[in-house]
């Protein structure tokens, strides 16, 4: 979805909602009483306040036949001159209202309804404008407005796709591509049963452009629907108080109303989030109460597991339980108490470490050359094929450095190297990207801890070298016991084995 940009604000996917607060006729004809609905939908939490700039004879004509009566709905028997002599905001006041807005630092703009108010609305400084539902089908009007190079929103009420599609490609001819479409059903109040939001996702993928909704319905509940199905505006009226008579005062929202809304919506907004798989903050505290792997029966070092002594249950401090066909049959390496949980260095044979050949070299050249891998090595440039073989020949005839290949289940995870030095190595890992997060950092050390006390007894000190920022792996030596020395942007890390 593309954006638009409103002064200094962008508007679209990825950002908060756009808040307009329509005062329409909401004024009752008072100067002062528009000046508090600025102050009120500041302070409710709007980002725009919204006017409408036309006159009776901007609109319409004075004329008096049955083609200008309202014959049904909110009002019923007037006559359309009549009706917007009493809902409009005179022209002599809008500059000022726009000095109130300015000064409160909330956004400002109106809706033109012909091409007198469009020039007038550019001498006194409006930044963008907005197309009522009703106007979308003058397109002299929209062509004039767009040919502003201003932003527009467009309010689509009762338009057909054929209408909508007519009114973007008069936008666009101008070369205006600013604009958003505001899904709206163009009664006073509108119902929900009638709010179509399934149509602004629709508009959004036919047109790319960000959409919203101008809703005229009692309450919020279509507002926060629509946030939560992606729009980007909303609109909606707003008055000091539905006791104060004018045209618009029975389906616009009071203050605290207002403020309520603009709650919800950042409420909602909050809980869509963004995408993400795995646990959130809140849910950290209760992971321990998933299930695991857990000892059932005291256990002497040497005995098998069996399913009668372990079993997958609550709570989640032990091995996960994909583990549980592969430690049934291994011995256990140390006494374990029942109620135990399980860990890989109680299992023998967990992890078998098998010494690298020449023709692991691919496996290991795609390991070495993996994005997280290469981040957090020393040199973070990708390794050459050529340069790649040749070290690893040149490793495998060495007698000071030793390459394993680290299996669970017959499945090759990683890779565990030693570089002897006297009574002294250093040891460093790498993981298959695709098995990690499972433990494994932590028992190739561990695994490769025993090896060096089985093959090589003059060995008596472990060392390692870890980047700072590599957390994962600096939090592993720490707690195996590692002695940290920093150095740079450098730990290094020392322990001496029994």
């Amino acid at each position: 979805m593309s954006r638009i940009k409103i002064k200094d604000r962008w508007i679209g996917e990825g950002q908060p909602a756009y808040i307009i607060a329509e005062m329409s006729g909401n004024h009752a004809g008072s100067i002062e009483r528009a000046k508090e609905i600025i102050r009120v939908a500041k302070e409710c939490g709007a980002d725009c306040i919204k006017i409408q700039t036309y006159t009776p004879d901007t609109i319409t004509i004075d004329c008096h036949n049955r083609y200008f009566q309202v014959e049904d709905g909110t009002w019923e028997g007037e006559n359309l001159y009549s009706l917007y002599g009493k809902a409009y905001t005179p022209w002599e006041w809008q500059k000022e209202l726009k000095e109130e807005a300015d000064r409160l630092g909330i956004d400002f703009f109106s809706a033109p309804f012909d091409k007198t108010a469009v020039d007038f609305l550019e001498g006194i400084g409006v930044e963008f404008y907005k197309i009522a539902s009703f106007e979308l089908v003058d397109l002299p009007l929209l062509r004039y407005t767009a040919q502003t190079g201003k932003p527009i929103i467009l309010s689509t009420g009762m338009s057909n796709l054929a209408e909508i599609e007519e009114a973007v490609e008069t936008i666009r001819s101008t070369g205006n591509h600013n604009f958003a479409l505001l899904r709206c059903a163009s009664a006073y109040p509108a119902v929900t049963d009638e709010m179509c939001l399934a149509t602004m996702q629709d508009m959004e993928k036919r047109f790319d452009v960000p959409v919203g909704l101008s809703d005229h319905s009692m309450g919020s509940t279509a507002v926060v629907t629509a946030v939560a199905l992606g729009a980007s505006v909303i609109e909606k009226h707003i008055c000091l108080g539905r006791d104060i008579e004018n045209p618009d005062s029975s389906f616009s929202m009071e203050p605290k109303e207002f403020a309520a809304m603009v709650r919800d919506v950042r409420q909602a907004e909050k809980a869509i989030g963004r995408v993400h798989y795995g646990m959130t903050e809140q849910e950290k505290t209760n992971i321990v109460f998933r299930k695991s792997l857990f000892v059932v029966e005291n256990m002497k070092k040497g005995d098998v597991f069996t399913e009668e002594n372990i079993r997958v249950i609550r709570p989640g401090y032990g091995l996960h339980s994909r583990e549980y066909d592969n430690v049934l049959g291994k011995k256990c390496l140390t006494d374990i108490e029942r109620g135990t949980p399980l860990e890989a260095g109680m299992v023998a044979d967990y992890l078998t470490l098998v010494p690298a050949r020449k023709e692991d070299a691919e496996l290991l050249f795609a390991w070495a050359n993996e994005e997280e891998t290469r981040r957090q090595s020393f040199s973070t440039e990708k390794i050459p094929w050529e340069v790649h073989e040749e070290w690893v020949q040149n490793s495998l005839c060495r007698e000071d450095r030793k390459l394993y290949l680290c299996f669970h289940k017959e499945v090759p995870v990683g890779m565990l190297r030693l570089d002897l030095s006297g009574t002294e190595a250093e040891i460093s890992y790498s993981i298959d990207k695709k098995e990690r997060h499972r433990g494994y950092g932590r028992e190739i050390i561990r695994a490769g801890e025993r090896l060096v006390l089985e093959k090589f007894p003059d060995v008596k000190i472990l060392r390692a070298k870890v980047k700072q920022e590599n957390e994962a792996s600096w939090r592993i030596f720490e707690e195996l016991g590692y002695e940290k020395a920093k150095k740079d942007n450098v730990f290094c890390y020392a322990k001496r084995l029994p």
